[in-house]
């Protein structure tokens, strides 16, 4: 079980990659597990980790901030013997210091990252409704990670 949970913040933490559209918003952030759920089946095991978040961009445009408070809900599916997982998904909510609130969902990737898009948003946010980004794990910590993100389009 560990080794799951290990895994799991391997791949969790990229998935506060976000907002897309604007590559200045890449950056990086810190993810802290809040929570962790797990509910083993007859050939496998669901995974339910809750995270607490810090992102921060490097060079934000004109009126976005440089960090933001963030809570994260991932999900993952491994089969029964199996270090990595079968696949996952992965919800955040943020809201910046000017009270502007953006949801991105992620679904994780084969090779390690996870693929994130904004659902929705509102203030400055609202316009970048449908961008994408990518996440990555850049250090894993027991319990917590820390991960890169980039604009994909």
């Amino acid at each position: 079980m560990k080794r799951i949970i290990a895994t799991i913040l391997l791949s969790l933490a990229p998935f506060v990659a976000f907002a897309g559209g604007h590559s200045a918003l890449g950056g990086s952030g810190t993810g802290v597990r809040t929570d962790l759920k797990t509910i083993e089946g007859t050939s496998g095991t669901h995974v339910q980790v809750t995270t607490s978040d810090i992102w921060m961009y490097e060079n934000p445009p004109e009126g976005f901030h440089k960090a933001m408070k963030v809570n994260c809900n991932y999900f993952q599916v491994f089969a029964s013997g199996q270090q990595q997982p079968s696949g996952g998904v992965g919800t955040c909510q943020a809201h910046d210091p000017d009270g502007d609130v953006v949801l991105n969902n992620g679904v994780f990737q084969p090779d390690g990252t996870i693929a994130v898009t904004i659902i929705a948003g509102t203030g400055k946010w609202a316009a970048l409704t449908g961008a994408k980004f990518q996440g990555k794990t850049r250090h894993s910590l027991d319990g917590g990670a820390v991960y890169d993100f980039t604009a994909v389009n």
